[in-house]
């Protein structure tokens, strides 16, 4: 039993030498304009409730987002072009990082109260006086996103933390930057390859190494249901 425990944990610890090179390496996800908006819908807009509708379009370096915004009376639709300065996904952080390309474009304005007409031309005429864009005001006065040297932060962390099937995800891929194509947001991911393998994998080597005269008990159902998964045909390592 012993010695096919110890075989065993070759087994694994030459796939985790050998996985290690290739993993090293990011991996390109691309995710279509649709699966963004999608995912924007339904962690943001649908958890905010002064945001009737935000989505993207997305071209080469650069997303136009549009959103409609309803706030005490007034409701507003605009636009703004946006670089991806810098994004963050992984189990500690998740966070995308925006510089304005443009200013913001007021598309259409509705007042439920005349008088809430007039205060917008005045709040407008103070961010013109002030030479600055009221978007990163308005969103992070909606605690949508916070404002730092100029550039829009959006935490999703306080949206995504509670969805531990997302959470499970970012446990196993660290995404560090991105890039934005014609219709596609591309992630640029490294697999975790120890959350890849499960930490039972980790403890029964762990075990093993340190105290390998009492593991003849030890259960391996588990270990052995992650090291079939894994073959040299799927993982091209020969």
């Amino acid at each position: 039993m012993l010695n096919f425990l110890q075989k065993l944990v070759d087994g694994v610890k030459d796939i985790y030498q050998k996985a290690e090179d290739i993993l090293e390496e990011e991996r390109e996800l691309p995710l279509s304009q649709k699966l963004l908006n999608d995912t924007i819908e339904r962690y943001v807009t649908n958890n905010v409730d002064q945001i009737q509708d935000l989505h993207a379009e997305i071209y080469d370096g650069w997303l136009r987002l549009f959103a409609t915004i309803h706030v005490k009376g007034v409701s507003a639709q605009l636009y703004v072009d946006l670089y991806l300065a810098q994004l963050q996904l992984n189990r500690n952080i998740q966070q995308l990082v925006f510089e304005q390309k443009s200013e913001t474009h007021v598309v259409r304005v509705d007042f439920d109260k005349v008088l809430k007409k007039v205060a917008f031309q005045m709040v407008v005429l103070y961010y013109k006086f002030k030479g600055t864009d009221p978007l990163g005001d308005i969103l992070s006065r909606l605690g949508i996103i916070t404002v730092h040297n100029g550039l829009l932060y959006l935490d999703l962390g306080k949206y995504l933390a509670d969805n531990q099937k997302v959470m499970r995800v970012l446990r196993r891929v660290e995404i560090n930057r991105a890039e934005l194509r014609e219709n596609l947001f591309v992630l640029q991911a490294n697999l975790n390859l120890r959350a890849l393998f499960g930490r039972n994998a980790e403890r029964l080597i762990d075990e093993f190494t340190n105290d390998g005269d009492d593991q003849e008990e030890v259960d391996i159902t588990i270990i052995e249901g992650q090291v079939r998964t894994i073959h040299p045909e799927d993982t091209d390592l020969k």
